[in-house]
């Protein structure tokens, strides 16, 4: 073994096989072991759904949600999770495919990356073991976001215009090609951010000409062959979409608040840290060994001043955006896993009895610190979190603060070794995605709908309704495999209501609950989803007056009830 990792090319392949072997176990295993949460998981499997089962050209140009018109994002994720569904078969495991297999690639990167700014295949290894193991990646490679998909476009952009920077003309198309992918995903944030980091790098290296090779005609060209086509067909399409699509949902979300992502300007100083743990106890020391000080615009310092603009610049702009929301924060993790990656890949090939260096203790310490204020803040989340109590949560409530307790013990006994600069996090790493693996069955109960619907489902008939009373839950169409009528609380169904037919509007849009009394008191049967204390205050008035109609709960799950105006068969 130690000859083979002698030679570069058995090295670089043998942590090409162990990356994608911790991403299979971390990001691919059980992916159909939990429901859709809500409302992002179920509202992006559903848009997917209703693509692929519409058979309609139409529809894979202008998504529709609930069977309306939504244009608050470009198509490209719908149409990978569509075809996910086509190839594999419409359930959650297909779904969650999409973020596992572009948080894999996205783990690629930041190996290619890493090796070719540090030059050192070990550094390009830890630099995506740092990434895939940052709390943030490892969750979001698993929900059903759009947000990894926008990650890799960016971080091919950055890598293919570094790459250009060495030489390689096939950058070029790398950078305009991860851009198409960013502005497909989320708009024109998505080649926005791309270039910021890209720029904010040649300014300040005075690399001028890197920009004036990344402006190639070819490269614009390519950008525009593939974003065209569906920006053209739209427009086609759909009357007002340059309107909507550009000015109320891209500019409107970075500087408004009127779309009610609205966070304090200190919110990501407090995300971040919690994003990138474990490791975020080891980016002071890392930034301190790499930080280049009067020589940070030397060659040498290249590959620091990339990582740096990347981060910082992102930061800032996020925190400068009305629109705040914790999945925005995944595209500035892995710059500071590259940063990591650098001391952590020369601490990890000394002996292994070698001592910590002063800086990383101090780390080490700091882990074991954080690990000590996590088991206190978990015994207190019931306090503060009214959707987990102290019933549902059991006993990881009170053995995970103990088990952290330990594990805080071994870190601090294990911090004078320089082998516990990648153990130690590791192990920490572990022990969470083991407790929230745990955690996930009470958690499914409040955040889908899953668990109220399938025991349903199988009974239902064609002429039969279902239902949302206060909120839109984007599971009971997915779950259903319907169109689901909407009472109060239209949200993001409301500029597609606004477009349907007065018809369809009344038929599938109803305003208060004796809009939905009425229905109910037909010869349809209707099965309806509101939150208990809801539910209990339309039984209510459904008993009150003269001419009452009977409500049958069918099921109560986590804080939401199934009921129906026909008893359980």
């Amino acid at each position: 073994m130690k000859e083979l990792m002698q030679n570069p090319v058995w090295q670089r392949r043998i942590y090409l096989l162990i990356l994608l072997a911790v991403c299979a176990a971390l990001f691919f295993g059980l992916g159909g072991m939990r429901d859709l949460w809500e409302s992002d998981e179920a509202r992006y499997a559903e848009l997917g759904r209703e693509m692929l089962a519409s058979g309609s050209f139409s529809h894979w140009v202008i998504p529709r949600l609930d069977y309306v018109i939504y244009l608050e994002k470009p198509p490209l994720y719908y149409w990978l999770t569509a075809l996910s569904f086509a190839i594999f078969g419409v359930g959650e495991a297909a779904a969650r495919l999409v973020p596992a297999v572009f948080g894999t690639l996205s783990v690629l990167i930041a190996f290619a990356l890493g090796r070719s700014l540090w030059g050192e295949e070990r550094a390009g290894f830890w630099s995506g073991l740092v990434l895939a193991t940052s709390l943030m990646f490892f969750a979001l490679s698993r929900v059903i976001l759009v947000d990894m998909v926008l990650c890799f476009g960016i971080m091919l952009a950055v890598w293919g215009a570094w790459s250009l920077r060495a030489g390689r003309d096939w950058g070029l198309y790398a950078f305009w090609a991860g851009c198409a992918i960013g502005f497909l995903t989320k708009g024109v944030l998505g080649p926005g951010l791309a270039a910021m980091a890209v720029v904010l790098f040649a300014a300040l290296a005075w690399e001028w000409r890197l920009l004036r090779r990344l402006i190639d005609w070819r490269g614009p060209a390519l950008f525009l062959v593939i974003i065209l086509p569906w920006v053209i067909a739209a427009s086609l399409l759909q009357d007002g979409f340059i309107t909507y699509f550009f000015w109320d949902e891209q500019v409107g979300r970075l500087l408004t608040t009127r779309h009610q992502r609205y966070q304090p300007w200190w919110f990501y100083f407090a995300l971040v840290p919690g994003a990138f743990f474990p490791w975020i106890a080891l980016l002071p020391w890392a930034a301190g060994r790499t930080f280049p000080r009067k020589l940070w615009r030397s060659p040498e310092a290249r590959p620091w001043l990339l990582a740096a603009v990347w981060f910082v610049g992102f930061f800032v702009f996020l925190t400068l955006s009305r629109s705040k929301m914790i999945h925005y924060a995944l595209p500035m993790l892995p710059p500071l896993a590259l940063i990591v990656a650098r001391p952590l890949s020369g601490v990890m090939s000394w002996p292994r009895g070698a001592l910590a260096p002063a800086g990383l203790r101090a780390s080490l310490t700091a882990l074991a610190a954080l690990c000590l204020v996590a088991g206190l803040g978990l015994m207190v989340v019931p306090a503060t979190n009214p959707d987990i109590s102290y019933a549902h949560a059991g006993v990881l409530l009170f053995a995970g603060p103990l088990v952290l307790a330990l594990l805080a013990l071994g870190v601090w006994l294990a911090r004078g070794r320089a082998w516990a600069a990648a153990y130690a996090p590791l192990a920490v790493f572990l022990l969470l995605i083991l407790g929230a693996g745990l955690a996930t069955p009470t958690l499914d109960r409040f955040r889908s709908v899953g668990p109220l619907i399938k025991p349903m489902a199988s009974q239902l008939q064609p002429g039969d309704l279902v239902a949302t009373l206060g909120d839109y839950w984007h599971g009971a169409a997915f779950y259903t495999r319907r169109r689901v009528a909407v009472v109060d609380n239209w949200g993001e169904l409301d500029f597609g209501r606004k477009l349907a037919s007065k018809q369809e509007r009344a038929r599938w849009f109803l305003k208060g609950d004796r809009a939905l009394l009425r229905r109910m008191a037909g010869n349809q049967r209707v099965f309806v989803i509101a939150e208990t204390p809801r539910f209990r205050r339309f039984r209510a008035m459904a008993q009150k007056g003269s001419q009452t109609l009977p409500i049958y709960p069918w099921v109560t799950m986590g804080d939401k009830t199934l009921f129906s105006n026909r008893p359980p068969s």
